[in-house]
């Protein structure tokens, strides 16, 4: 999950302005606290701003540290909107 994010966020530039602008104010809001990464990762793949994993490369759920979660949320806040 954490990693289909940081790809999102790698590969923003090369996507369609209207999918940019979705993926952002999504992760804006995960980044302001008004959702949790759950929520926002759920989403991204409702609206199809994400790839579904294939079941194969499903596995379980690893927690973030807390370093982790700031670092993600330090580099969508530097995104310019």
């Amino acid at each position: 999950m954490h990693r289909q994010i940081e790809d999102a966020l790698a590969n923003l530039k090369s996507s369609l302005p209207q999918k940019q602008e979705k993926i952002k104010a999504i992760l804006f809001r995960y980044a302001r606290g008004e959702m949790g990464l759950d929520q926002a990762y759920y989403e991204l793949l409702d609206d199809d701003l994400i790839a579904m994993p294939q079941r194969c490369a499903v596995f379980a759920k690893v927690p973030l540290s807390e370093e982790d979660e700031l670092r993600l949320k330090e580099k969508i806040k530097g995104l310019t909107s």
